[in-house]
């Protein structure tokens, strides 16, 4: 096209050159100065078509160098579309070879996998065997039991060596008697509320030994364990502290695969706190890790004959009842009056003794030799009891929730009205024949151990409320009054409830750190004398309380109360205890925690506080109602060997 276009352009150029010179031969006719125009003009046009050409040749160079690029384009495009078949072509060949390669290989590959697979379950088997071999070489050089005729013996325990401070005396060695905080300057207990007390004693340290056998199915144990909180008639802390060691469980059981357990004997009782389950192993239970030997104020327990049922319901709820050794523990004894079948509540951990005293005593000087009779009081320690005390237990287990449980109790009190006791309720100045009382007593109670951070921190909560239920709170108040001064000799039982909450957390290993916070309250039981229409009972307005502000005679004499003067005793400390609130700080080191046992480092802290109920108290400006209280600050720390 280009060639045409530039034969357009000559053509058009000569035709203009051949009109020019068919102007200029033309007769002269014409002016000069036309035909010089004419020139110029011809010459103009010769110019512009030179520019045009030369912008031709530019625009066709352009188009050449375009062409060029195109065809370069064009041939690299073939290259390139050549090169993808020939890649194409490579890549099937290479899979149709990889293909045929997976076929022909593959029952070698899948052999080479198993050999792998066969290869690692070898060596996990082995480390595992490995193991279990350096485990049994371990339990053969530090053996966790004994084995005897196919049972298994596994002695446990722990020494330890305690001292103990406390603001105010109690005298009563490791385990504090929270009922008996002395009161300001109690003539009961008179001197303690001046004086503190130090003590080192070791009489915590328990031996005890765990059986296990397999009957079959059925899981066969039992237990025994003692310290030495026992008294003797050589018992004392003078030259040799000489206490006896006594019983604290013995118990047997028998666990079928059917979910059913049957356990008899001296355990810790149904109404104490479980960590799981119904069972009554150590393990099993929520026993406060404390170095005071009472436990703390607050808490719900008792150890004593028991025979337990109990059920796995499924992997998460349990169930339990018990029937439990009964005991009475009632503000008189049987020494009263016309009352027959009761007796003073034994002590626990402070001691009791059967002679109360020997202060009668009278001599015969004119004979010789001198012959001295002394006649002794002696207040039974064993009521009489009905029946036994009846315990029932729900529970619920959960790996994130923790335990809990709820639980209730029954308890059936008696005495006896023996014949010519005067009873006024009947009427009558005697009762001609005798006969018997009875009282309930029943309680209801629940308990949760919570995991708040699991294996570091878990919280605690127990609690238990009813009437007559005092012989399982750690204090061991009364659980009932007996109605006497001329009534009817029935038995009330005295309102009470328990609360303990705390924490107990391990922030490392062989560190552990406790708060516990507890309470007991005890509810007025009051009644009317028939005779006299005087209130009296637990808690009576009219007890009095005179005496728990001075310390001995002499200073109730200068007193300055009315007749205090020419006084010839301190009038009485009666006043019954209202609450009792006691909080602790617990802390454990394990200084050494391996095959050869734990040696333990422990120290606390217990801050306990008495309140009483108001009584009648004599000032100089005349009487009013007082209600003392007391307050104890405790400390121990312990250094304590447990067995492997």
């Amino acid at each position: 096209m280009k060639l045409y276009l530039r034969y357009a352009l000559v053509a058009l150029a000569l035709s203009g050159m051949c009109f020019a010179q068919t102007q200029a031969n033309e007769p002269a006719k014409k002016a000069p100065h036309a035909a010089k125009k004419k020139a110029v003009a011809a010459n103009a046009t010769k110019e512009e078509l030179k520019a045009l050409e030369d912008k031709l040749n530019a625009q066709q160079k352009a188009l050449d160098a375009l062409q060029q690029q195109n065809g370069q384009l064009s041939q690299s495009l073939q290259q390139t579309q050549s090169q993808l078949a020939e890649a194409q072509n490579a890549a099937h060949d290479a899979q149709a070879k990889v293909s045929a390669l997976e076929t022909e290989q593959k029952p070698a590959i899948t052999k080479l996998q198993s050999d792998v697979s066969d290869v690692r379950s070898s060596l996990t088997n082995t480390a595992a065997t490995l193991q279990a071999e350096q485990k049994r070489v371990s339990d053969l050089e530090h053996p966790l039991s004994i084995a005897y005729k196919g049972i298994r013996l596994t002695p446990v325990g722990f020494t330890e060596a305690t001292a103990y401070y406390r603001q105010r005396a109690t005298q009563s060695d490791q385990a504090t008697p929270f009922q008996a905080i002395p009161l300001g300057a109690q003539v009961n207990g008179g001197y303690n509320s001046h004086l503190s007390e130090f003590g080192i004693t070791a009489r915590d340290s328990r031996l005890a030994l765990r059986v296990d056998a397999d009957a079959g199915k059925t899981k066969l144990a039992a237990y025994f364990e003692g310290d030495f909180f026992g008294t003797g008639p050589t018992s004392n802390p003078n030259q040799t502290t000489s206490y006896t060691y006594r019983i604290r469980q013995a118990w047997g059981r028998a666990k079928f695969a059917n979910g059913w357990t049957i356990t008899g004997g001296q355990m810790w009782n149904l109404i104490t706190l479980n960590r799981k389950g119904v069972d009554a192993d150590n393990a099993n239970l929520w026993i406060p890790n404390i170095i005071e030997a009472s436990y703390s104020v607050g808490y719900d327990w008792g150890r004593f004959g028991e025979v337990r049922i109990g059920k796995q319901l499924n992997d998460k709820m349990a169930m339990a009842f018990s029937v439990t050794n009964p005991s009475y523990i009632n503000q008189t004894n049987n020494t009263t009056a016309g009352v027959a079948g009761l007796a003073v509540g034994g002590n626990g951990l402070w001691g009791n003794s059967l002679v109360n005293a020997a202060s009668t005593c009278t001599s015969t000087s004119v004979t010789t030799p001198v012959t001295i009779t002394c006649t002794a009081t002696v207040t039974p320690t064993y009521s009489t009891n009905l029946a036994p005390d009846f315990i029932g237990k729900f529970a619920y287990d959960d790996p994130k929730l923790g335990h809990w449980e709820i639980k209730g109790i029954a308890r059936i009190f008696r005495n006896r009205i023996l014949p010519g006791t005067a009873v006024n309720s009947y009427g009558t100045a005697s009762v001609s024949r005798g006969y018997n009382n009875e009282a309930l007593g029943y309680g209801v109670g629940g308990g949760a151990v919570v995991p708040v951070v699991p294996k570091k921190v878990d919280f605690i909560a127990q609690g238990l409320w009813g009437k007559g239920i005092s012989r399982y709170q750690a204090s061991g108040q009364y659980d009932f009054v007996l109605r006497n001064s001329g009534n009817d000799y029935d038995l009330q039982p005295i309102k009470a409830f328990s609360a303990l909450t705390g924490f107990e957390t391990h922030p490392r290993p062989k560190m552990e750190l406790d708060f516990l916070v507890g309470d007991e309250y005890y509810y007025k039981t009051l009644y009317t004398n028939i005779g006299t229409g005087a209130v009296a009972g637990y808690g009576a307005p009219n007890l009095v309380n005179t005496g728990c502000y001075y310390e001995n005679l002499d200073a109730y004499r200068a007193s300055g109360i009315a007749g205090a003067a020419t006084a010839t005793a301190v009038p009485a400390c009666t006043g019954n205890n209202r609450n009792l609130l006691g909080a602790q700080v617990i802390f454990y080191y394990d200084l050494y925690k391996g095959p050869m046992g734990t040696l333990r480092y422990g120290v606390s802290y217990q801050y306990v506080q008495r309140s009483t109920w108001g009584g009648v108290v004599a000032t100089p400006a005349g009487n009013i109602t007082g209600s003392p209280k007391g307050i104890d600050n405790i400390a121990f720390t312990t250094m304590r060997y447990i067995f492997p």
